[in-house]
């Protein structure tokens, strides 16, 4: 029979044995995961009597990385702030105290001289200058000049007009200038052969673009003597064979109007004037910006 104390010992041999299985070995620390090229999560247990957490390894690049769960912050956008800079002049400048009544033309009877101010992106004075008629007359030619130390130059210039506009800059030493001209100290207005409107109209311009074979546009000086305003004749010929003729005109609002038609003839004809404004009308009507002839039943 097995005495009491042998029978105690027998049984306290196996637990022995499983507490010394448990302890591990000295160069390994529980709950800690080395790097690994493993891409598959680990997961490894520290557990007490009364919890267990549970602490993942993620694969990052094809290497395991160790830790607890990451928390991050959300990802604020701070919106990007333009700023225009101030413009700024230098210091001393006087482009802005040009004063154009200093360097003003004097102007003949029935013209005048207009201008206006603006600021220039660098923040001095730009000006814009107008010599203009204030009668209905029409020039062959007006010219806008400016004076300075080397002489007289031609800022801007137009032809067949009643008036020419130009641009001047007020620069850091106080005067204007325009393009390559400088230190202006005078300008100029010069109206060369002025006539009324209605004695200059442009008749080249509204004739037809182009003729029918053997057919010819002709406008025609009618001008009774002495009378200012200028009269024509506009007529559309054929040259060698009877038709029913007509001629159109077209309007500045685009729409076209019949003038004159004749039947069984080789030409037909309508009167335009001159108008004030310098624009040709037919009757009152216009402006007539284009003629058209038309030939039709031709024997």
């Amino acid at each position: 029979m097995i005495s009491p104390l042998i029978l105690s010992t027998l049984l306290t041999i196996p637990l022995v044995e499983m507490c010394i299985r448990m302890i591990p070995p000295e160069d390994v620390s529980v709950g800690t995961i080395s790097a690994t090229q493993s891409t598959s999560p680990i997961t490894t247990g520290q557990c007490t009597a009364s919890s267990c957490q549970t602490s993942t390894t993620i694969p990052i690049g094809g290497t395991t990385v160790t830790g607890s769960p990451v928390t991050g912050s959300p990802v604020t956008t701070t919106p990007a702030t333009v700023t225009t800079a101030p413009v700024t002049m230098a210091p001393g400048s006087l482009c802005t105290t040009c004063d154009i009544a200093t360097i003003a033309p004097a102007m003949e009877a029935n013209t005048v001289f207009e201008n206006t101010n603006t600021v220039g992106a660098d923040g001095c004075t730009q000006t814009n200058v107008i010599c203009r008629r204030t009668d209905d007359q029409k020039c062959t030619g007006v010219t806008l000049s400016a004076t300075n130390a080397a002489g007289t130059s031609t800022i801007s210039s137009a032809m067949n007009a009643n008036q020419v506009s130009g641009s001047l800059t007020c620069q850091a030493d106080g005067t204007y200038s325009s393009g390559s001209v400088t230190g202006i100290t005078k300008l100029e207005c010069t109206f060369d052969t002025c006539v009324p409107a209605c004695s200059t109209c442009d008749t080249e311009a509204a004739k037809p673009v182009m003729d029918p074979p053997n057919t010819e546009f002709q406008i025609t000086d009618r001008t009774p003597a002495g009378q200012t305003c200028k009269v024509y004749s506009a007529a559309c010929v054929h040259a060698t064979q009877q038709c029913t003729v007509t001629i159109y005109a077209t309007m500045s609002t685009g729409s076209e109007e019949v003038l004159s038609s004749d039947v069984d003839t080789d030409l037909t004809a309508a009167t335009i004037n001159c108008a004030t404004d310098g624009t040709l009308t037919f009757m009152g009507r216009g402006p007539i910006v284009r003629f058209r002839c038309e030939f039709t039943n031709c024997m």
